[in-house]
């Protein structure tokens, strides 16, 4: 059993969560939010993208290796402008199974927050 728990790959704790899993072939992603907090959504996106790039290279993968992503939008309202940065994101033929919702976010400046799974490369 010792050797299951070895492979398991946990980066970015703070005694509560790790920012990134990696188990299995697979990339676990936490719910990744802007640096910055004035930005609007189209700019919090795009900090968010380029997190979970450096997140995913890390850990042995990339934006063409997700398999899912959930966007926590703070209002429906941006759902358009997040669309037209996710679009600029995503590689074509690569595209995720991708949902979408509206929830409460940590901070009432946060915009967008996204988590996804993605496979080992």
């Amino acid at each position: 059993m010792a050797g299951k728990r070895d492979e398991i790959k946990r980066t970015g704790g703070n005694g509560r969560r790790s920012t990134c899993v990696a188990h299995g072939g697979l990339v676990y992603v936490s719910g990744i939010t802007t640096v910055d907090i004035a930005a609007d959504v189209r700019g919090q996106a795009q900090d968010v993208f380029s997190q979970m790039d450096r997140l995913l290279a890390a850990n042995g993968a990339s934006k063409d290796s997700v398999l899912s992503a959930t966007v926590y939008l703070g209002t429906m309202a941006d759902f358009g402008d997040f669309n037209a940065e996710w679009d600029l994101w995503v590689t074509d033929a690569y595209e995720p199974a991708l949902s979408v919702v509206q929830a409460a976010l940590p901070l009432p400046e946060y915009r967008v927050m996204v988590s996804l799974i993605a496979a080992q490369e």
